[in-house]
C-alpha cells in the first residue's frame, strides 16, 4: 500500500492503514483510518477465488475511539493499493480544512463516499 500511494499522494498527516488476514482483528483492522480484512474474492460461478480484501473506513482508539465500517468488499488484492490512492484523494480534495481522514469519513454516507472515490482519477 504504502509503496503504491506514497508517490502518488502528498500526506501532510497520518493516515493509519492496519491490514490483516485474520478475522479475529489481530492488527485491529476495525480500529485504523483504513482497514483491509483479507478474504477470498470469487472470480466467477465455477468457484474461482482470488486474494482479496474487505475495506473498512473511520475507526479510532484513544479519546477518538470508533469501530470502522465496511465500505468495499470484495476488492481484488491487485485493485486495492489503486482503491486505497483513491480514497486518500477523495479525502483530500473533498475534506473541510484540517478535517482528519476519520472524521471525513465518518459524516460521509457510504454511497456518497464510494461514488466520490469512484469518480475520482488514478496515476
Amino acid at each position: 500500500m504504502g509503496a503504491h500511494c506514497g508517490p502518488r499522494v502528498a500526506l501532510a498527516e497520518p493516515v493509519n492503514i492496519h491490514v490483516t488476514g485474520c478475522h479475529n482483528s489481530c492488527a485491529q483492522h476495525y480500529i485504523g483510518d483504513i482497514g483491509l480484512i483479507g478474504a477470498r474474492v470469487a472470480l466467477n460461478e465455477e468457484g474461482d477465488t482470488v486474494d482479496g480484501y474487505h475495506l473498512l473506513v473511520g475507526g479510532g482508539f484513544g479519546t477518538d475511539a470508533a469501530i470502522a465500517e465496511e465500505l468495499f468488499r470484495d476488492v481484488k488484492a491487485e485493485d486495492a493499493p489503486v482503491l486505497v490512492e483513491k480514497l486518500l484523494k477523495t479525502w483530500l480534495g473533498h475534506r473541510a480544512a484540517g478535517e482528519p481522514f476519520a472524521a471525513f469519513t465518518r459524516r460521509m454516507d457510504a454511497e456518497q463516499l464510494k461514488s466520490l472515490v469512484a469518480a475520482e482519477p488514478a496515476e
